[in-house]
């Protein structure tokens, strides 16, 4: 369900930039900073369901704090808001790796463990090219390569949502669709 949210959600954020809706504009870099504030954690709120350990709320608390403190420091704004999500992201990214070495350690897996290898390969997949567009579109700021920093954006959307949804296509049976992820 919170991989679901975090995709509505993510969906929900692009739909009026792709169709350039007039009225986004004024509001799309707000929008934009508050949902990046909530991203990282939300990932954190996934592998807390997945794995049941403590580390993972304190971490969501921890960030929550870090958050705080940039916001605090820098203002609420796009300076805070770089360091925010590259934080953030470079965790999801390593906690991600850390899910997939996890499953490869095992030889024999459940289906939902299954499921799972295809949800960590979809942010994997997600986060690794968000490293791309976080150098081109936050650090290196260009006017002229904008649209092919927002393409390989909505592209790694697009494959890390088709690679988890065929996951859970292909795994997730009656009594997996009922648990929490």
């Amino acid at each position: 369900m919170i991989i679901s949210i975090f995709w509505t959600i993510n969906g929900i954020l692009y739909i009026p930039e792709i169709f350039h809706w007039e009225w986004y504009n004024s509001a799309t870099n707000l929008i934009t900073l508050f949902y990046n504030l909530i991203d990282g954690p939300l990932i954190f709120l996934v592998f807390y369901y997945i794995f049941k350990r403590r580390f993972f709320l304190y971490l969501i608390i921890a960030f929550f704090v870090f958050e705080a403190i940039i916001i605090y420091l820098k203002g609420f704004n796009d300076a805070s808001d770089n360091v925010i999500i590259g934080l953030g992201s470079l965790i999801c990214l390593i906690m991600n790796i850390w899910g997939i070495s996890k499953y490869f350690m095992k030889v024999e897996h459940s289906d939902s463990e299954n499921v799972l290898v295809f949800v960590y390969a979809g942010y994997i997949f997600y986060y690794g090219l968000f490293a791309v567009v976080y150098k081109f579109n936050y650090l290196i700021a260009s006017g002229p390569q904008r649209p092919y920093v927002i393409f390989v954006n909505y592209s790694a959307i697009c494959l890390a949502t088709a690679l988890i949804s065929f996951g859970f296509w292909k795994y997730a049976h009656t009594k997996y669709r009922e648990e929490r992820y």
